[in-house]
Order: structure tokens, then sequence, then C-alpha cells
């Protein structure tokens, strides 16, 4: 059974920079699916991943090799060095600049992780989103097993994660991922490190909105874009409409900070209503355009009201809300509790 983020157990980030938790939901399932084998502990060598993409398989857009610059291979070689001293397990590391891909797989298994899920999430990313090319490393560190990863946590971070699933620690542009939970954090965390190289004063309910909707996705049929599509999120939002605790767009857009108070109906209200911009083809272009007025429009507020056509956000509640009842009839896998984090790096 899938685990459950229950409203009373989700203690989640103050601010962009703290742990960052994704469903264990598998990232794109138009393209593939990362499975990860029941290898006895110790034998890394075992846990390798399989990639299973479903037929008939349609082969991703060539991505271009990227061009190298002298200074930032450096600084990823510097980088898995310092790694290498930091890590108590034996690990293995693929270079792929900006990445430094670190887990405790064969060479060959990070090669295929690179090639056939971080490579093709980055490329669709950018197409609809980011336009600022990583100027530093960008950290992946890849575990089997919950021991394992509970392990390098406290390696690198100097204590014990209450993530289950991963996190992301933006002062160091490290991603640090249970994999086997799965592959949707990998989407979650991705695009959580992508967006803080473009645009890092992004509102923090859209940083999670764009994040938690690339949970589980699927590429466009070109296979240049990922598509969010509906997750356990929705049951939050429709559970809280029942009880007529679903407050307007207005308090989630408006928010500074995420209310840590209802965090977990806050990430999926925001990961809804970014479902919601894509369908109506506004969330790339709300992307942009935020980007470049962020400065005036902190919370994307008044972004938002230009794109739709309207004066007060209070005019698309109704729309939104028969919409998110739309969602009614659609099964989505159940997740059992599961245990967050209650600190957050520095």
């Amino acid at each position: 059974m899938l685990p459950v983020l229950s409203d009373c157990e989700c203690l989640l980030s103050l601010h962009r920079h703290a742990l960052l938790i994704a469903g264990p939901l598998v990232l794109v399932t138009g393209f593939y699916f990362l499975i990860f084998s029941g290898a006895q502990e110790g034998r890394a060598s075992a846990n390798a991943v399989r990639l299973s993409p479903p037929e008939p398989f349609k082969a991703p857009p060539e991505i271009k090799t990227r061009e190298q610059k002298p200074r930032l291979q450096t600084a990823c070689e510097t980088k898995a060095a310092w790694l290498r001293t930091r890590i108590s397990i034996p690990v293995n590391v693929l270079i792929q600049p900006p990445y430094v891909i670190v887990g405790d797989y064969e060479d060959s298994t990070l090669e295929a992780l690179y090639r056939k899920a971080i490579s093709p999430t980055e490329y669709a990313l950018n197409v609809s989103y980011f336009d600022t090319p990583p100027d530093r490393p960008i950290t992946i560190v890849a575990l089997s097993s919950e021991e394992r990863y509970q392990q390098v946590a406290s390696d690198l971070d100097q204590r014990k994660t209450g993530s289950y699933y991963g996190y992301f620690q933006s002062n160091d542009m490290r991603v640090v991922l249970n994999l086997s939970t799965g592959g949707g954090t990998l989407g979650h965390e991705l695009t959580h490190a992508l967006a803080e190289i473009d645009f890092p004063a992004m509102p923090e309910w859209f940083d999670e909105g764009l994040a938690s909707l690339h949970e589980q996705c699927e590429f466009s049929d070109e296979q240049t874009q990922l598509i969010g599509i509906p997750n356990w999120r929705g049951q939050l939002l429709l559970s809280a409409l029942d009880r007529n605790q679903l407050p307007p767009l207005s308090t989630l857009v408006n928010q500074v900070r995420i209310d840590t108070r209802r965090e977990a109906l806050t990430y999926a209200y925001a990961r809804y209503f970014c479902l919601y911009l894509q369908q109506k083809r506004l969330l790339s272009p709300f992307y942009r355009k935020l980007r470049t007025s962020q400065e005036f429009d902190p919370t994307g507020s008044e972004t938002l009201k230009q794109l739709l056509n309207i004066n007060d956000l209070a005019d698309i509640d109704a729309d939104f809300r028969i919409w998110l009842n739309g969602f009614r009839q659609i099964k989505t896998p159940a997740k059992t509790p599961t245990k967050t984090p209650t600190n957050h790096p520095g």
C-alpha cells in the first residue's frame, strides 16, 4: 500500500530552503517507470534500476550534448570528491555537468538514471519553464533503501530526516532520495533545484505547487513537455470542500509563506491550482510572466488576474470548485501514513 500524508502529521518547510516531500508515485508515467529490486543489504550491485517503458515506446527527442564548461566540470569534480569523504557507505559517482549523481547502485544504473529520467525530465521542464542554464553543480544522491537513505542524510546533514521519500537542500543544491519509494520524488525535487537557479524568488505556494505537479505526470505526445495528471492530493481538497473548509483561492495565492498549520491542504491546493492553470494552457505563461514581474507582484496575484482576465480571484472560485468536483470519479492510489520532518535545514 502506498503511504498517505495526513493533515495532522504533515509538517513541511517554512520556506523554500526547507525539506520538501513528494508523493512516491512514479514520474512520467507515459514514458518510463523506475522499479527497484529488493536486493539484500550490502549488495549495491544487485539493487539495479530496471527501466521499463510502456509499449509502444516512443523514444524521447534527441537531447543535444551539453557543452561542458571547464569551470563547471571542475566544480562538479570537486563536489564529487567532497561527497566521497562524507558518505560512510560504498557509493559510485557519475559526473554529467551540472549533475553529480551519487548512489549505492552500479555505474550502469546511475547512467541509466541520468539518461532515462534526469536528462529527459530536465529537457521537458526547460521547454515549459526554465531558461537559465545551471552554473553550479546539482547533486542527486540516490539510495536503494530507507536505511541507507537515513544513513546518508545523517552523514551529509548530521541529523535523522523525518522524510521517508527525499528532500532538497537548497543551500548546497543537493537532492537526497530514497528511490525505493518510487520515482515521483525525483520529479518533485528536480523541479525545485532547477527553479532555484531560474527563479529563486518564486512565491512559495507556486514553487510547491509546480514541484508537486511533477510527482505524477506524463510526457506530451511530442515528448517535449511534462503534463501533470491527478494524484492522491486531490482527495484532500475534495474532503476539505465537503467539510466547507476549502479557503478561497485568494487565501492560497496571497500568502507570502505557506501556513504551517495547514500545509498538507495547502500543498494539495497549490498542486491542483497548477493543474487547473495547465488545463487552461496558462501554467507556462504564468511562470514566465511572473518571473519578469515578480519584483512588483511578489505573490503572483496580479499576474494571475491579468492572465485570467478577471478583476478579483474570487471571480474564478466557483469555476475552480466545479472543475475540482469533476475529479470525484477519478480513483487515485491511497497512501499509508508516514512521519514527516519537524526540523529543517538552515
